[in-house]
């Protein structure tokens, strides 16, 4: 391994630097609306199933309940 380099590293720096690709802010925009639509998307899914999930569990433990005679 060689010695560490100052002006080598600031010069590869530089260079990582300028491949990056900086989006504009109609491309910001669009894939903030994409992100709060997917979120608000999967929050209601979630929140169908559980419900719907709780609402069985619910029944079937009343069924349980009724089926055992327990109070």
């Amino acid at each position: 391994m060689g010695k560490f380099n100052l002006g080598e590293s600031l010069k590869n720096l530089r260079e990582e630097y300028k491949k990056i690709y900086w989006p504009n802010k109609k491309e910001v925009y669009h894939v903030t609306v994409i992100v709060i639509l997917i979120t608000i998307f999967i929050a209601l899914y979630t929140l169908l199933f559980d419900t719907a999930f709780s609402f069985v569990l619910t029944n079937v433990s009343n069924i349980i309940k009724n089926f055992i005679g327990g109070a």
